[in-house]
């Protein structure tokens, strides 16, 4: 092949850049460069990143001299040939930069500055490979001081799944990395050494029979010293003595290591359950491509019914992807599907740090996991042969995505389902309009739940009069009607659960005297005030300031505090009931990583 070209989506989001250019392929990449990979390409006086999308064998017909690719960033495509397709109807649907597109579709990691190793993953390569690795299981990956073979051979290696990239990045992503040990032994060798030991070499003997059953496999130092209760200093001594050999080996960062989740069985279902899965299993086993809305009432088992689809795509050797709307619901849900399918689950959401994000997109993208769960950007991950996508609380407007690329997670899910010929399930108690609507013309198939599983009806909803409440005690936002129903709970060892839908002490502030309300230089709303921070924040743009103690805008000393959230509920509640414990879950309650799964284990543990 004498020449090649590619084309490339640089990373300048604007208007005027938002199309392919093309770039020559250097002679001794010609044949390693396909589409979906990263490269270094230059642009004007600067070097940027650039997604390759399309490879050409003829010379484009310009006059011009065509400028070469500098770094190739991939030894294989990061992204498929179905997130391309999908990151150009997305730019399209959307009316979005294609470059915003394609990056919303990778992991932070991957778009931060980072060094690459290349890591052998296979014991089964030439001697040659093994000398180029200088029996080092990985090496430094630098396309640019890679010879032409060089670089073909590690491409061939990766394609044939024998070695792959590892990407470290500078900051928190750093791929982790543990003491591992593996036997030098074989049975023989094994049996010699015990020959050879002192009658009180206890310990050592213990380390040769533990070598002698885990063979050729690799375990960590710390899983090895928990299975033998030998201490690290007789693993030291192994080694010493050339028995077993120490390595530092990756480790994958799991958001739910400490975790205890038990394993549990299917539920039996109830007759429209039964219904329900029956119809999505037919499409999962068919490979149809239609939508379901799923609507069932508060309580009626829609999870279970979600369970036994999953299962269905699982026993059909497909993977499954789950979505729910909030990373607050993610920690609930991915302990109902974790306790069914165990280590097959992977989970995707804001919450986790970058390494953690970055390391459950490999595990998807190796197909070592087959179960996605997640809220709005899971819907981008790198599964294959998907089977179901199931998108829980489809009518939540979380599911919106409100900086470029704006989509909603439902129309990506549902072009997904279309690509691979797999069902498509909404559930919602309330759909929205839009699904609801499409039900009712046949456009979806329209699956009711309409009783609960325990057969209790629906809790009754009883509206208060705060009028007449204010009227009886001005200063208290808790009715006499729910401060007595929330007792009437607590003396029958219950809990009580009370949803607000505004965060921080007060709405605003306003001068009795002028009218005035303080509000946010940057946004133009009010600002909200906040007890524990002793601040007045804006929640849009996140500008703070001191709570004045006077009008700024006529000196008076009439400031008054309207509106109510959830701050200064729990300090009524705690004014109210001083012995109850009472926890607050809001934005600022749960801005440090783990805290929503903190919280909901504190409530279940009660």
């Amino acid at each position: 092949m004498s020449e090649q070209f590619a084309e490339v989506i640089v990373d300048v989001p604007s208007m005027q850049t938002n199309q392919p250019y093309t770039y020559a392929i250097p002679t001794e990449w010609i044949g390693q460069v396909f589409p979906g990979m990263r490269v270094i390409v230059p642009f004007g006086k600067r070097k940027i990143l650039g997604f390759t999308t399309k490879i050409l064998s003829k010379r484009p017909g310009v006059s011009f001299k065509i400028k070469e690719i500098e770094e190739v960033l991939d030894l294989t495509p990061v992204l498929n040939t179905e997130m391309l397709e999908m990151a150009s109807w997305l730019a399209k649907w959307t009316f979005s930069f294609k470059i915003s597109c394609l990056q919303v579709m990778l992991p932070a990691a991957m778009r931060a500055s980072y060094n690459k190793t290349i890591k052998l993953t296979s014991t089964d390569v030439s001697e040659e490979v093994k000398q180029l690795f200088d029996e080092q299981n990985e090496v430094k990956f630098d396309s640019k001081e890679l010879s032409a073979d060089v670089f073909k051979k590690l491409s061939t290696l990766s394609r044939e799944k024998k070695a792959e990239v590892i990407y470290q990045v500078h900051d928190r992503a750093r791929t982790k990395k543990v003491t591992a040990i593996k036997s030098l032994l074989n049975t023989q060798e094994i049996q010699k050494q015990k020959e050879l030991l002192r009658v009180n070499a206890d310990k050592l003997r213990l380390l040769l029979d533990f070598l002698g059953k885990i063979g050729s496999q690799i375990l960590t130092q710390k899983d090895a010293i928990k299975k033998t209760g030998l201490s690290a200093a007789v693993f030291t001594q192994g080694e010493k003595k050339g028995w077993l050999k120490k390595e530092k080996v990756e480790k994958y960062r799991d958001p739910y290591r400490d975790a205890e989740i038990k394993r549990t069985k299917p539920k039996q279902l109830k007759a429209a359950q039964q219904k329900a899965v029956e119809r999505i299993d037919h499409s999962i086993v068919q490979q149809q491509d239609k939508v379901f809305l799923l609507q069932g009432v508060t309580g009626s088992g829609k999870t279970e019914v979600y369970l036994y689809t999953i299962a269905c795509a699982l026993k059909n050797k497909q993977t499954a992807l789950m979505l729910v709307p909030e990373i607050s619901l993610t920690p609930q849900m991915v302990r109902r599907v974790k306790s069914r399918f165990g280590s097959n689950v992977a989970v995707l959401h804001s919450g986790l740090s970058e390494g953690e994000k970055y390391d459950e997109w490999r595990r998807i993208e190796r197909n070592e996991a087959t179960v996605v769960v997640g809220a709005r950007s899971a819907v981008f991950a790198p599964l294959e042969n998907i089977g179901i996508i199931i998108m829980d609380e489809e009518h939540e407007t979380s599911y919106k995505q409100e900086d470029m690329p704006e989509y909603n997670a439902r129309d990506v899910a549902i072009k997904r389902g279309s690509w691979h010929h797999c069902p498509v399930v909404l559930g919602s108690a309330t759909p929205s309009l839009e699904s609801r609507a499409r039900a009712q013309k046949g456009v979806y198939e329209w699956l009711r739940l309409d009783e609960r599983i325990n057969g209790q009806p629906l809790p009754e909803v009883q509206l208060i009069d705060m009028r007449q409440e204010l009227k009886r005690a001005p200063a208290v936002d808790i009715s006499t009607p729910l401060l007595d129903a929330i007792k009437q709970r607590l003396e029958q060892k219950e809990q009580v659960v009370l949803m607000l839908n505004r965060r921080g002490y007060s709405s605003f502030i306003m001068c009795r005297e002028c009218g005035f309300v303080l509000k946010c230089p940057n946004c133009d709303i009010s600002l909200t005030l906040h007890m524990d921070s002793h601040s007045m924040k804006c929640h849009y743009c996140g500008h703070e300031e001191p709570i004045p103690r006077t009008c700024p805008s006529c000196q008076s000393k009439k400031i008054r505090y309207y509106g109510t959230g959830t701050e200064k509920v729990e300090q009524e509640l705690q004014q109210l009931l001083p012995e109850t414990k009472i926890l607050r879950m809001d934005v600022d309650t749960t801005r440090r990583k783990g805290a929503h799964a903190k919280l909901l284990r504190q409530f279940g543990n009660k």
